[in-house]
């Protein structure tokens, strides 16, 4: 049995669209036996909302819980400490954020970007996380004018954390270190009983780099970073030429 790891925006989807060719591979391959998991900076809600059909098994929040149907396979919520001080962090900077546990949501900071953040999360009106005690949160969005808003705000969040821009869209993703997709890799690798080199990563953005690395073969997306690119195994076409299906073929696993 093997296991493929897919991030979602810019690999797997533009938006909550996956190519046809994608979804039809990724179909041969579960098929075949093999396991597909969805390895995304994305909350569990969200994930299993949108792409539940496509895949076996979910990596959520950057690598910080890992689930398969009722399995728990990975679980790392960050601790109140981190909480207070990101956020702390984020206000003096004047960005907005939003939290995210495995179903449920917080927005704090800058009131300006609420509108930016919930159409896109389609979680209804937030509450603030400034209104809510012991909440269990396993990683957060960041939203802000512009290139320079954002270097300011993660400059604030100091080297703690890796922000990984979802393109022109104003938000950002945010990847806390001590746990991340590549931890989640090996995580749900060794819970399965997989061998890590019978797992393949694909993604595209700078928050992938440590799973693509940590996969025992790393593919990067056409249309991926640089540095995401360097680090890869192979490097396949964009999203929107057949990357996935590509990938997959060129690996025999569909």
């Amino acid at each position: 049995m093997r296991i493929a790891f897919f991030d979602i925006d810019g690999t797997l989807a533009t938006g909550t669209k996956v190519p046809e060719s994608a979804a039809a591979a990724l179909a041969r391959m579960r098929a075949n036996g093999d396991l597909v998991f969805i390895c995304t900076g994305r909350a569990r809600a969200y994930v299993e909302a949108n792409f539940g059909d496509y895949a076996d098994g979910f990596v959520c929040s950057n690598g910080r819980t890992a689930f398969m149907g009722n399995r728990t396979l990975v679980d790392e919520p960050l601790t109140a400490q981190q909480i207070a001080r990101f956020t702390a962090a984020l206000d003096e900077a004047g960005a907005g954020y939003a939290f995210f546990g495995e179903r449920d949501a917080w927005y704090g900071g800058n009131e300006a970007y609420r509108d930016v953040a919930e159409p896109v999360l389609k979680l209804g009106h937030l509450p603030r996380i400034d209104e809510v005690s012991d909440i269990r949160a396993y990683n957060f969005d960041i939203y802000f004018d512009d290139a320079s808003h954002r270097e300011r705000a993660a400059k604030a969040l100091g080297d703690e954390c890796l922000v990984n821009p979802h393109g022109p869209h104003p938000s950002a993703d945010v990847t806390v270190r001590g746990a991340d997709k590549g931890d989640a890799v090996r995580g749900v690798a060794a819970a399965l009983g997989v061998a890590i080199e019978d797992t393949y990563a694909f993604g595209d953005g700078i928050n992938d780099l440590s799973m693509v690395v940590a996969a025992g073969h790393g593919v990067a997306m056409g249309n991926a970073v640089d540095e995401l690119k360097a680090a890869a195994e192979f490097v396949t076409a964009d999203i929107d030429k057949d990357g996935v299906a590509l990938g997959l073929a060129h690996f025999g696993l569909a």
